[in-house]
């Protein structure tokens, strides 16, 4: 598999992210075992850049990850997140940001962080987000996080972020894929100006772009989801499945140092890594795009912060 440097940081990173969201069985039952089992397949296999976060599972992605990497820390690329705690409670203060990085440290079980994020700041208010900003430069001035970063779904908020604050590297969500490319026209410009590494998030859309479709908490509008389904019938009658091909557009895409995969076993996790050398079916992916055309770039903001909605 080869190899890029994320923006401007020393880290040498795979292009398929290994998002670690599986681990803690959000996307259906998973037993720890055979998380680790792919975890370690994905290291044997080149993949070198692992993402997680405290709030996924309630922390439990956090730990199975840490014992995963027992003896193979140094073979990766480890970020974490901070500041979101469930669904609808977060807490970017800069006394909660430091300690949840300590927390996230022992569940690692390591003693520093390639990479610490806020995790959607979307759903913060700008002061409070602002004090997190702070306690992530003295994190990393404590060599506890070698490098830092925002993640969150407006590309514009993070656009902002970029332009003033010092950061190594931010992640988007749901803008990144056939529904949505904002993450190109909006971002990826300043990331590249300065010198940051831009991570790409959720490609399938929080999966509206696959066969099964979006969870019942999915916030899209039912416009995006209704056309999900329309364009997984249409990839099924030409014997395509609509989550590879969502995977295929997204890797092709050179404005993203790495695309983030939510890979639960081992057998996923080997039909992700094909995609990345597979032809991929330039009519069936014409005709995707017509059908998802309508709603093209159609965002949500349930749940935003006045911040998010002013920078959105």
């Amino acid at each position: 598999m080869t190899s890029r440097t994320l923006g401007s940081t020393s880290l040498t990173v795979s292009p398929i992210g290994f998002g670690c969201v599986a681990l803690a069985g959000q996307y259906g039952p998973l037993a720890e075992e055979e998380g680790i089992r792919a975890v370690h397949h994905a290291i044997d296999s080149g993949i070198n850049f692992f993402d997680t976060s405290a709030y996924y599972g309630e922390t439990l992605s956090e730990t199975r990850l840490g014992k995963a990497l027992e003896g193979r820390r140094d073979e990766v690329v480890l970020a974490t997140k901070g500041g979101r705690h469930a669904t609808d409670r977060f807490d970017f203060s800069y006394d909660n940001i430091i300690q949840m990085c300590e927390d996230s440290l022992k569940r690692l079980q390591t003693d520093w962080l390639d990479i610490y994020q806020l995790h959607d700041i979307e759903f913060g208010e700008m002061d409070t987000v602002l004090e997190g900003c702070r306690a992530l430069c003295d994190l990393k001035e404590q060599g506890k996080a070698r490098f830092i970063g925002v993640t969150g779904y407006p590309p514009t908020l993070l656009r902002h972020m970029a332009e003033t604050r010092d950061f190594d590297v931010t992640l988007t969500y749901c803008h990144g894929n056939l529904l949505n490319n904002r993450m190109d026209d909006v971002l990826a410009p300043v990331t590249k100006k300065n010198g940051m590494g831009l991570i790409n998030g959720s490609v399938t859309h929080m999966g509206v772009l696959t066969p099964q479709g979006e969870q019942d908490w999915h916030p899209a509008p039912i416009e995006v989801k209704q056309a999900g389904r329309e364009a997984a019938k249409y990839c099924a009658d030409r014997g395509v499945n609509l989550a590879e091909l969502a995977i295929q557009y997204s890797l092709r895409n050179e404005n993203a140092d790495v695309t983030l995969l939510g890979t639960r076993t081992v057998e996923e996790l080997e039909n992700s890594i094909a995609l990345l050398n597979r032809p991929i079916d330039e009519e069936v992916l014409a005709g995707v795009e017509a059908i998802l055309k309508p709603v093209h770039n159609v965002e949500w903001a349930s749940g935003l912060t006045e911040n998010a909605v002013k920078y959105g």
